[in-house]
């Protein structure tokens, strides 16, 4: 089953409907069995993973909340619990001798992967033996009386088809986060791996007999895998796992569930899988990709009669004192975002019914001078004031006494966030003690640069150094071995310092000259580290899944005077009808992969308003984390006064316009790499944000490129782009009694930032 998964096989188009149909059952039980290992028998503290029991936890609460699994239906195996004689009684008694042809089943597992050399024992004598993906129980790895490691017993993928293949029902889903290949570290930049080193040698495995004596009977009618397969990697990658602020979670779970969060009865599980890959890609390039495969009737339609409902950012989990005290669950909002959350931060609460606004896009009066409505009825809504946070779970209370109940959804109204955005870099451990106490001494001389233990603390990049030979780093932080793999070292060559993302990959021109002492070393990356705060500031801003402005932005490749989309992004939440094409999915959005570039090409982003009023707009990106641009033309950012100004451009109602406004005017450059673009749309002018990049723009003498306009000092730029999306928030915040004279208080029926990422190849 494992070895099927492949790239080529990607065909999300196909299989969209899939998911809704196993998840969104309107009729019949929904039966799930949760597995996760964080501690292993016999591996010891060193190797333990730390994210796997809040994976259960992320699936639990989606399934229950939001896709309305009865908690009983729900069986979680942890840790010690999940042996495999536990896993397969559970399957068993769980699944297959409950499961009924109208019912769903969810199969979860996060722990480790490892391949073994000498083939599966289930495979035909004929086949020759070839490395095989096996999954790790609490009990599947030991060592003997000689003091050698075993693996015993394991999980096959054949043992775990053959199960499925005994389920009564059409409607199954395997979920796996767990990687197959060992990078060589327990640790891959600051991420921890899901893998163990490959074993080379025949351990005390079961027999070919012996593990067809443990299988259930399948039925020879009924195929051998789960309709829908998601998997963290290919077979020949690794899973990794990210530590947050308060906790650790697999990279592909988090961003699966918060996806989910956010889909309805209309969306494409390729539209949300196209927005999760780009996610992960991101933290750790090509080294993890994820995966789908499914098997069905190619029906590409969504399935009718399905009760998603809106999607939610989180769910009302507990009340207390009659709505004083309200417990929440926030598993729908993306984790950077999470973390930034302050104290009165708000939310809607999700009525049963949402009607649909009667203004029709264009019947505004269109005018870019008239002042944006408030079309919050506050006299209606239910909100919710978040009072504190850890993770995912929120405390806060409710603006009315006596009309929340627990397990009603909840929406982003207000973002609070602190104007003081801190970047975390973390120290690789081949920095000796001496190198950790420089560096952390030069980086305490830098605003809002904090340093942080790798492996140990979130971070947004890596500090570290390199070999001079090496073209990039990416086992990046000293591995905690097992005991049989410690060897001697030899000499390490010369070496660099410089800078890498969090999963290990080299940050373009950000290695030193070899040398250097470590101090000057870090002040020469001061420009750079400013760059990455820019960008995280900015990143802060991306609010699509929560947005009320009526957008769609979709990012387009010129050829000869023609058209072809590559990336479409909308806010599903507007009170205005979305009308789109589903056939006009692109290809990279059919098969859930990264939108791929070529340098040379010509792309530009078309912006669609499908709102009641004007929206301002501003774009802006990083490429490859090195260079910060703008897509305004430079002759109109020289117009740009000093002082506040209305003549900007706007996005009417109901009409579209393209950025930039002539084709063929962008065209893709160097660095290869990935890139990632801002669209931000408000109902308010970017007056601080344009007058910042015009300041720039009128000092620079390099910008010699016709729309494409590099950005020497971007934090400024964002900080001012805040101010303006702030600003602009600032009355209907003082209506709700939210304080804003401290933080940034953002409301999502004022501005929406779409995040474009795309591989320059």
């Amino acid at each position: 089953m494992l070895a099927g998964l492949s790239c080529s096989d990607l065909f999300l188009g196909r299989y969209g409907s899939q998911y809704h149909q196993v998840l969104a059952q309107p009729i019949g039980r929904k039966l799930a069995l949760l597995v996760g290992i964080n501690q292993y028998q016999d591996l010891g503290k060193k190797t333990k993973l730390k994210g796997c029991l809040t994976d259960l936890e992320l699936q639990k609460e989606l399934l229950v909340h939001r896709f309305g699994v009865h908690p009983d239906d729900i069986v979680i195996l942890k840790d010690q619990q999940a042996t495999l004689a536990n896993i397969e009684t559970a399957f068993a008694a769980h699944l297959i001798e409950q499961a009924r042809p109208q019912d769903s089943v969810i199969f979860h597992f996060s722990g480790f992967g490892c391949l073994v050399d000498h083939g599966n024992p289930m495979a035909p004598e004929e086949v020759e033996p070839t490395p095989s993906t096996v999954l790790i129980p609490f009990d599947g790895y030991r060592g003997d009386s000689k003091g050698e490691s075993l693996l015993d017993p394991v999980l096959w993928p054949d043992q775990l088809s053959h199960w499925f293949a005994s389920l009564n029902t059409q409607q199954s889903l395997c979920v796996l986060d767990a990687g197959f290949t060992y990078p060589g570290e327990a640790l891959l930049g600051n991420l921890r791996v899901r893998s163990l080193p490959a074993f080379f040698q025949t351990a005390n495995l079961l027999s070919a007999d012996e593990q067809q004596e443990k299988l259930l009977n399948p039925s020879p009618r009924r195929p051998i895998h789960p309709e829908l397969i998601l998997a963290a990697s290919q077979p020949l990658q690794t899973a990794l796992e990210a530590q947050m602020r308060d906790f650790s979670a697999g990279l592909f779970t988090y961003a699966l569930t918060q996806q989910l969060w956010q889909i309805t009865a209309s969306t494409k599980l390729s539209v949300s899988f196209h927005r999760l890959v780009p996610e992960v890609e991101a933290e750790v390039g090509r080294v993890q990709q994820p995966i789908f495969r499914g098997s069905g009737n190619g029906n590409t339609l969504p399935v009718d009669g399905l009760s998603f409902g809106e999607g939610a950012d989180g769910v009302v989990t507990d009340l207390k004192d009659n709505g004083g005290i309200v417990s929440m669950w926030l598993g729908g909002v993306l984790p950077h975002i999470t973390e930034s959350y302050e104290a009165t931060t708000c939310f809607k609460v999700v009525p049963h019914h949402t009607p649909v606004a009667s203004v029709q896009p264009g019947q505004g009066n269109g005018s870019a001078l008239s002042t944006p409505a408030l079309s919050r009825d506050q006299s209606k809504d239910l909100f919710i004031h978040l009072d504190s946070h850890q993770g995912c779970e929120g405390i806060g209370h409710c603006s009315q006494e006596g009309q929340l109940h627990p397990g009603q959804k909840i929406q982003e109204a207000f973002r609070v966030m602190s104007k003081t955005v801190t970047l975390n870099v973390a120290l690789g451990a081949q920095l000796n003690r001496i190198e950790r106490v420089d560096a952390t001494s030069a980086f305490s001389d830098m605003a809002n640069i904090h340093p942080v233990n790798a492996g140990e603390q979130n971070a947004d990049c890596l500090f570290t150094q390199v070999s001079l030979s090496s073209p990039a780093i990416v086992n990046s932080v000293a591995s905690e071995p097992l005991a049989e793999e410690e060897t001697e070292t030899s000499p390490s060559p010369p070496t660099q310092y410089g800078l890498f993302s969090q999963g290990g990959e080299e940050l373009t021109d950000t290695r030193v000259e070899a040398g250097e002492a470590i101090k000057t070393a870090v002040n020469q990356l001061y420009d750079t580290l400013k760059l990455l705060l820019a960008r995280k500031s900015l990143a802060l801003s991306v609010n699509d899944f929560s947005s009320r402005i009526g957008a769609t932005v979709v990012l387009e490749a010129v050829a000869a005077d023609k058209t072809l989309p590559l990336s479409r992004q909308s806010t599903v939440r507007a009170p205005w009808p979305l009308r789109e094409n589903p056939a006009t999915l692109s290809t990279f959005e059919k098969q859930g992969e990264i939108v791929q570039l070529s340098k040379g090409q010509h792309i530009q982003y078309r912006i669609q308003n499908y709102s009641d009023l004007p929206l301002y707009w501003l774009v802006l990106g990083m490429d490859n984390h090195t260079q910060f641009f703008t897509i305004y033309s430079p002759e109109a950012l020289l117009a740009v006064p000093d002082t506040e100004t209305t003549s900007q451009d706007t996005v009417a109602p109901g009409a579209s316009l393209t950025v930039p406004a002539t084709m063929n005017d962008y065209i893709v450059r160097e660095p290869t790499g990935l890139a990632t673009t801002y669209v931000i749309l408000s109902r308010f002018p970017f007056v601080k944000g344009l007058a910042a990049i015009a300041s720039q723009v009128r000092q620079s003498v390099s910008n010699t490129a016709p729309v494409v306009v590099r950005l020497p000092s971007p934090l400024e730029v964002t900080q001012q782009v805040l101010q303006d999306l702030h600003e602009g928030s600032l009355r209907t915040a003082e209506q709700m009694g939210i304080a804003t004279d401290s933080h940034w208080v953002l409301d999502v029926e004022q501005w929406a930032t779409f995040q474009f990422t795309h591989e320059v190849i």
